[in-house]
């Protein structure tokens, strides 16, 4: 029986670490320049704060106590009181079923006096498999990357374990389509089915077909490029739901190698659902006029700048003016100048498509933009509509205004910025309002 202070501080060390899972303790057992080394850049720990948030990550995720066995162990003295240390040793984990989990590790560490008392230096610990990769080493994950790699087989172990997890798990193979191989009660929850059996029938049984169609590229291409470089990714996606909606998820995940052999990921996913909509909401705020309701300036350069870059068709802006608004102000009032101002924003918004852009540049000024447009016929006739609707309604309402709507714009593929179109379009709006107010042209340029 070994009864050197290298050995009982080991032992004391990895009583905190894996049976009490006490941080602190663990803590006051360690040098201030302790350093580990991981099973990746990301888990490399340099002094104490590193090492603390590792230790930290880990109970967080995996908090029930591990008991172990010490075997072969050995030690060398450096120099006067200092000690490199090295054993086997056998861990043992009991899962919530009752049953154990048996594995086994390798340590390799170094224990010095430091002003009297002994501490550890460094902790390498390694698992002893031939599905090791090159350099994969696990000082303080080894427990939860062991799990990782278990075979599905022990299906009473996979459904208790993951069940307990606080958050969504998928595992899938790293293989066309992602096959599914796990995921537990919590995804299929959120995605709002009942049952495997359920999600894999939708899905045909492959983790690409519970993604958003539009966004299943971004995924793989997102996941394919992290893990070239890492074991690990981070991607959000909108993840299908059984009554054809969708939510958003945050998704972490890794590379494993199942027992079987074949390369896996296994992932968290977490709906942020409303994290999103909160965010869009603040963005749409910011990018959208306050007094009508659709796009700003700000706004409407952004999201025509994009139309313009993954289109290849051309496209239509116009530049939209209401004649005489400064009468309609004086004569009726601001409030009633505000109502027409409305009037013709929730016209334009509704005459065009959800793809297209309609924004207030300010006052009573106007634009719309209209993408993907092979023939311009159906956009006159729209025009007309609008400028007979917003005729009448001045009739009715502001009779004494005499004012009317007038459009200018262009229809080509060759202007790609605001600035440019925005002065193209408002040379042919300012020839229609100086001769044909409450008409419109559109040059094809």
């Amino acid at each position: 029986m070994n009864n050197t202070t290298a050995y009982n501080t080991i032992v004391r060390f990895f009583d905190y670490y894996l049976k009490e899972r006490d941080i602190d303790k663990v803590l006051s057992l360690v040098s201030d320049d302790i350093y580990s080394l991981g099973t990746e850049d990301g888990e490399i720990a340099i002094g104490k704060n590193e090492f603390y948030k590792l230790l930290l990550a880990e109970i967080e995720s995996l908090p029930m106590p591990i008991q172990y066995e010490i075997k072969d162990y050995h030690e060398k003295s450096k120099i006067d009181g200092c000690f490199d240390c090295f054993c086997n040793m056998k861990m043992t984990m009991k899962m919530p079923n009752g049953s154990d989990i048996d594995y086994s590790t390798r340590f390799t560490g170094c224990v010095c006096n430091e002003n009297g008392k002994m501490l550890v230096q460094s902790v390498h610990i390694s698992e002893a498999s031939n599905h090791q990769q090159e350099d994969k080493f696990l000082p303080i994950k080894f427990a939860s990357e062991k799990i990782k790699s278990l075979n599905k087989d022990d299906n009473e172990f996979w459904e208790n374990f993951y069940q307990i997890l606080p958050g969504g798990i998928i595992v899938r193979y790293m293989e066309d389509g992602f096959p599914l191989y796990i995921i537990n009660e919590y995804t299929l929850k959120i995605a709002g089915y009942s049952s495997y059996d359920e999600f894999f029938k939708d899905t045909d049984g492959l983790v690409i077909n519970s993604i958003h169609e539009d966004d299943r590229q971004m995924v793989i291409d997102s996941v394919s490029d992290a893990l070239s470089k890492t074991n690990q990714y981070e991607v959000q996606y909108r993840m299908k739901t059984k009554d054809g909606g969708y939510i958003w998820v945050y998704d972490i995940g890794r590379k494993v190698v199942a027992q079987n052999g074949r390369d896996a990921i296994i992932s968290m996913l977490v709906d942020i659902s409303d994290q999103v909509k909160t965010t869009q909401y603040l963005i749409d705020e910011n990018a959208k006029d306050s007094l009508t309701g659709i796009y700003n300036r700000k706004g409407a350069e952004s999201r025509i700048a994009e139309s313009i870059r993954i289109s290849s068709e051309k496209y239509v802006f116009m530049m939209v003016d209401l004649d005489n608004f400064k009468m309609l102000n004086d004569i009726y009032g601001h409030a009633e100048g505000d109502k027409a101002l409305c009037f013709i924003a929730d016209r334009l918004a509704s005459s065009f498509r959800k793809t297209d852009t309609v924004c207030r540049i300010g006052g009573d000024e106007f634009a719309v933009f209209i993408t993907n447009c092979t023939d311009i016929e159906p956009i006159k006739q729209k025009i007309e509509r609008v400028i007979e609707e917003y005729a009448k309604m001045i009739e009715q309402n502001y009779p004494k205004s005499h004012s009317s709507v007038s459009f200018g714009g262009i229809f080509t593929s060759g202007v790609n910025n605001f600035t440019e179109l925005y002065k193209k379009a408002d040379k042919v709006l300012y020839e229609i309002k100086k001769s044909h107010k409450g008409t419109y042209e559109i040059e094809n340029i």
